[in-house]
């Protein structure tokens, strides 16, 4: 449907990726994912020709719909949400305008056949559109992304921004395209939500092309990730935990032939040092040193510095009993949020908030920070305990007009230039960017500055609302390590599970006015509530996976099938490179049936490709 063909890119500090060729069929799920300012959302762009390349063609079908969610998005209506979400399909709901009058003027004259006929092509119109069952899908969809049904009816202009991309997500779900292009939509989820989506996307029959920095979020919804780094593309097949087992593999191989080739060059080196000034081996020499020359040389592999580390400032020794909420109750006019609440936070333990959409995690976040105020009950804080709030919104406390580094200075004080310039390093800012101004930092770099500003000062208590939000896969795990090492204590509400299974030690689930204390992490919490839900005492409920309960033979006959489908995924990649070349090569520009030939052949390749493809997830899946 999308096909790309050597397409280049480059700003004023450098190329971002060249010679890019791909193509996107229906039923490839595919992750973009790469550092912050590798140029994922710029390629997402040039796909959708929102953005030219320097060089290089993008061919759409012209029958290809295509839904696209961007990272920002202003919504200016004064449509319900609901409303605006069915607007997505704007003749159905002329059609039901019109299908009522006209019913109104048959009741006044049932025998008029022109009327008769009229509304039989207008329901016939409108049932072909989906329109009788389009405004339950919408509510469908709704739910899943967190709204309340008292919500549909309510004007887009109450809610946050964060929930206007919801709804602009939702119109674009609701329109099922054949193509989805998603920026990053999981930033404005919350768990709940997120793995709705996930679900959603994991059965999507359609093409996506999805940017994300949840992995856990991506091994569910996608089924090849695409790799911009060190400026170049590389496709692999699987969700995102085959493609890291990949890439090391990868990396392995190129490394061992790195070693093989460095060490093959240095015997040649040897033997033209030692036999050069020999006349009876001048031949061999030479024919030495243009083997060298002609030698297509492998690179020194290259790797993100994963070294890097985030050193947080340690809190003293504190209390064990960190805070407490006492008979807590909070309420916002007539909605009850807490009622009688008790909760005890200790040293050492770190707490995941988890509970559905509205169920209060920020609320019981804020009361912990001392940002809004109980309405009845009391909240204590352990004697010299010190506390530290990442807000949600935290990113828009900014100062726009400073820069990284005086927004660091300005919390620091008693800090050295080179204490500071050290403490940025660990968050990703070296150089000259320590000198950008707040206001032209991406949202990735924007949630560095915050994060860093908050932990400037030792805390023996972090309240952290969706602190890796904007952050990319590299600064998540730099956090992670740092906040596994801290030796305060935490409080969390987080939609990235991989994050939360990290950090936490403890899962709270908030609602229906209470809480509920759960001693693991989020895997352990999910698992434990499964096991409520199947009534079924746990030694009943554990079993081995599906593919355990195969027979040896049947297990073997997948494994071998699982290869072969490796290799001929590896031999179908190669064919089609070949016959992209001829496409290419001017010398048969004028040559229609080789063009028409290789043409024929790649489609024929390309939709192997998929069959196989999909057979290989069903293959992981069994």
């Amino acid at each position: 449907m999308i096909r790309l063909e050597n397409i280049s890119k480059s700003f004023p500090d450098g190329d971002l990726f060249n010679n890019v060729n791909f193509f996107i069929r229906r039923g490839m799920r595919v992750g973009l994912v790469g550092p912050n300012g590798s140029g994922k959302t710029t390629l997402l762009k040039i796909m959708l020709k929102k953005e030219s390349p320097d060089s290089g063609n993008v061919q759409i079908e012209k029958s290809t719909t295509i839904g696209y969610l961007p990272q920002d998005i202003v919504i200016k209506t004064n449509l319900s949400i609901l409303e605006e979400v069915l607007s997505a399909y704007p003749e159905v709901g002329d059609l039901e305008g019109k299908i009522l009058s006209i019913t109104e003027q048959i009741a006044n004259d049932p025998e008029n056949t022109t009327l008769i006929d009229k509304l039989g092509n207008m329901q016939n119109r409108f049932d072909s559109l989906g329109g009788w069952n389009l405004e339950d899908r919408a509510k469908k969809i709704l739910s899943g992304l967190g709204f309340k049904e008292e919500q549909f009816s309510e004007t887009m202009d109450v809610f946050s921004g964060g929930w206007r991309m919801r709804v602009a997500l939702a119109k674009i779900l609701l329109q099922e395209p054949e193509i989805l292009f998603l920026d990053e939509p999981t930033n404005h989820l919350d768990l709940e939500a997120t793995i709705w989506l996930e679900s959603f996307l994991s059965n999507w029959k359609g093409g996506l092309v999805m940017i994300s920095h949840d992995r856990t979020f991506l091994d569910w919804s996608v089924n090849q990730i695409l790799e911009i780094d060190m400026k170049k593309i590389n496709l692999f097949h699987g969700n995102y935990s085959r493609y890291k087992e990949e890439k090391a593999l990868r990396m392995e191989q190129h490394r061992a032939a790195y070693r093989n080739q460095q060490k093959q060059i240095k015997e040649i080196e040897r033997f033209i040092e030692r036999f050069r000034a020999k006349n009876t081996k001048a031949s061999q020499v030479q024919s030495r040193v243009k083997m060298i020359e002609k030698m297509e040389k492998i690179e020194a592999p290259t790797e993100q510095n994963h070294a890097m580390n985030l050193i947080l400032p340690q809190p003293s020794r504190s209390p064990i009993n960190m805070a407490s909420c006492r008979n807590v109750s909070k309420h916002y006019g007539d909605i009850e949020v807490f009622n009688d609440m008790n909760l005890s936070v200790e040293r050492g333990q770190k707490i995941g908030l988890v509970g559905h959409n509205g169920a209060g995690k920020s609320t019981l976040l804020k009361l912990l920070a001392g940002v809004e105020d109980v309405t009845s009950g009391a909240i204590r804080t352990g004697a010299n305990v010190t506390k530290a709030y990442y807000a949600q919104h935290q990113l828009e406390i900014l100062d726009p007009d400073e820069t990284v580094y005086e927004s660091i200075a300005k919390v620091s004080s008693g800090w050295s230039e080179r204490e500071i310039r050290t403490y940025l390093g660990s968050f990703l800012f070296s150089g000259d960017e320590i000198e950008k101004l707040v206001k032209v930092l991406s949202g990735g770099e924007k949630a560095r500055v915050a994060l860093a500003r908050m932990l400037v000062e030792p805390a023996h208590l972090l309240l952290l609302d969706e602190p890796t939000n904007h952050l990319d896969m590299v600064t998540r795990n730099i956090v992670e390590r740092a906040l596994i090492q801290f030796t305060g204590s935490i409080v969390c509400i987080s939609h990235d599970r991989h994050f939360l299974n990290n950090i936490t030690n403890l899962t709270c689930e908030v609602g229906h006015g209470g809480i509920r204390l759960f001693e693991g992490n989020y895997e352990y919490y999910d698992w434990k509530i499964k096991e409520e839900k199947s009534n079924q005492p746990v030694e009943k409920k554990t079993k081995l996976p599906s593919k355990n309960k195969l027979d040896y033979l049947e297990r073997k006959k997948i494994r071998n099938r699982l290869a072969w489908l490796e290799k001929r995924f590896k031999i179908i990649e190669a064919n089609l490179e070949k016959e992209r070349t001829i496409t290419q090569n001017p010398d048969y520009a004028d040559d229609y049936e080789a063009l028409q030939k290789a043409l024929e052949n790649m489609n024929t390749l390309e939709n192997e490709y998929l069959e196989l493809m999909e057979e290989q997830e069903r293959l992981i899946v069994d």
